[in-house]
């Protein structure tokens, strides 16, 4: 098995590096399985393969590994390449290295430009690890004489489970699992559609048990379910973020054509203060829309509230002002109410005149 991984990567790195001019490079990261987040005394096996270049003197450096795995194992091999894009024979398997540190020595690295390294480090994840973040792999190619690195690499970081952590880490997933119920229950009420997040909550109801099945006993597995929990319930929060916010630009909308209506039957006072009310959901919408784009999953149930609240008041108002008297006078009331006064102040004038001159004539 092992043979067979050494010839897939020595067909990668030949066809990735042939015409490289540099002394040590790579142009992908360490393959590392398991890829995500760790448990104390997991197998851990990371790959890697470095490009030598014969044009350097590279008999002046060493290439320093380094791991905090325990029980760790180097196993390193020279590959040539011949420039047809198939590996060559292997011109080197230098010994075993056990620890978690091993140095290779310039001179024997000395081979034909398009030769490269193969690593591969084994081991396992040190309890001195739990709960914190750890990379596997460290390469560092420096002079022998000393002095900086002139070429490094480190694997990226992955997680430790501490398996003192379990029994609160699934609290805070049953607490999750229980709020997000709840504001599913609530869209829904509101006529949102939900019935995907019902199933994806179950789903995290699912690995929720079986993390809970598996316990301290197998933290590995228990860690990894507790993990596709925490993915779904995540997706969960995306999806809600989205209706909701889908569902409050509705409402916005539905409320300014309630604004026109209201203006248009007179009832000015409502439709300004429905208005400025809309307004603030609006300001509050964008800054929620802003966070969701960057990536983000913002809880906009408070401002869902707020909206079903202004489409309810809206509605409110125009079945009130559609009930009144005045509605079918609607905006020309005020013009009504002017001739109205008007004509009075017209007659009352008149009035007083014809009463001066002493009286009505018959003729009036």
């Amino acid at each position: 098995m092992k043979k067979i991984t050494y010839i897939l990567l020595a067909l990668l790195v030949c066809a990735t590096f042939i015409g490289s001019a540099s002394a040590f490079t790579n142009t992908s990261g360490a393959v590392v399985d398991p890829s995500g987040s760790l448990s104390p005394g997991e197998d851990v096996i990371a790959t890697m393969a470095i490009k030598i270049s014969g044009t350097e003197s590279i008999d002046k450096y060493n290439i320093y590994l380094s791991t905090p795995l325990d029980d760790a194992t180097w196993s390193l091999s020279i590959y040539s390449c011949d420039g047809s894009g198939t590996p060559g024979d292997v011109a080197l398997s230098t010994p075993v290295y056990q620890g978690k540190s091993a140095t290779i020595a310039g001179f024997s690295l000395d081979y034909p430009d398009g030769s490269y390294l193969s690593i591969v480090l084994s081991g396992k994840v040190s309890t001195d690890s739990s709960g914190k973040s750890i990379s596997v792999m460290k390469i560092n190619q420096a002079q022998t004489t000393g002095g900086s690195a002139v070429y490094s690499y480190t694997s990226p970081e992955q997680r430790v489970y501490n398996p003192d952590d379990l029994s609160s880490q699934i609290t805070a997933t049953e607490s999750e699992i229980t709020t997000l119920e709840s504001r599913i229950a609530t869209y829904s009420s509101y006529g949102i559609d939900v019935s995907a997040q019902v199933t994806n909550l179950q789903s995290a109801k699912t690995s929720l048990a079986a993390a809970k099945a598996a316990g301290t006993a197998d933290v590995v597995n228990a860690n990894k379910y507790l993990d596709a929990a925490t993915t779904t319930l995540s997706n969960i929060e995306k999806a809600l973020s989205l209706a909701g916010l889908n569902a409050i630009k509705a409402n916005t909308d539905a409320v300014d054509l309630i604004v026109i209506e209201l203006n248009g039957k007179g009832w000015d006072s409502e439709a300004n203060l429905l208005a400025i009310t809309n307004q603030g959901i609006k300001n509050t919408y964008n800054l929620d829309a802003d966070r969701y784009n960057s990536g983000g999953s913002p809880n906009v149930d408070e401002n869902l509230k707020a909206s079903e609240q202004a489409v309810a008041d809206g509605n409110a108002y125009l079945e009130k002002a559609s009930a009144s008297p005045l509605a079918a006078i609607g905006n020309v009331l005020p013009i009504i109410i002017v001739i109205v006064v008007a004509v009075a102040v017209v007659l009352g004038a008149i009035v007083f005149i014809r009463r001066r001159r002493g009286g009505w004539d018959e003729l009036g």
